[in-house]
């Protein structure tokens, strides 16, 4: 995990900005996820239902928070992974794991660009978020590959 931080180009200043990228988002995170499962219902609403779409999205604010806040070790790379293999237990193909992703990444990215902050600290932001979104998806993705190979 070590070289893909790196690779990736995880550093002091990036985790700095992901917590604060965090402190940002946190009052808007549970609508956006609420926001999120609506529209992922009225795609299909036999997908999931509301008491589950209401649990998920509690999961997701808090998987969100540990991920831009929270250490970058073993806890978090399990963490990781373990969305992958839920995700694969319960049949959910991995373009679909990407796409939804990519959705509650632009609904988060276009929070921190609507900060009072100059447009440098802003991108400075996005940046960090799009930095632990890569890593966060490499390693469930990985944990996908991992099952297919095994």
């Amino acid at each position: 995990m070590d070289k893909l931080i790196s690779f990736i180009r995880i550093d002091d200043l990036t985790r700095q900005d992901a917590k604060i990228a965090w402190s940002l988002l946190q009052d808007h995170a549970e609508g956006i996820m609420r926001d999120f499962y609506a529209d992922l219902r009225r795609l299909d609403a036999g997908l999931i239902d509301a008491t589950t779409a209401e649990r998920l999205t509690l999961k997701q604010k808090e998987h969100w928070k540990s991920l831009l806040t929270g250490e970058l070790d073993q806890q978090f790379f399990n963490q990781s992974s373990l969305v992958g293999i839920k995700h694969r237990e319960v049949g959910l193909d991995p373009k679909w794991y990407i796409a939804g992703y990519q959705e509650i990444k632009a609904r988060l990215t276009e929070q921190l660009f609507a900060a009072p902050l100059p447009i440098e600290r802003r991108i400075s932001l996005a940046t960090a978020l799009d930095k632990y979104v890569a890593l966060d998806m490499a390693l469930a993705i990985s944990s996908y590959s991992s099952w297919l190979i095994d």
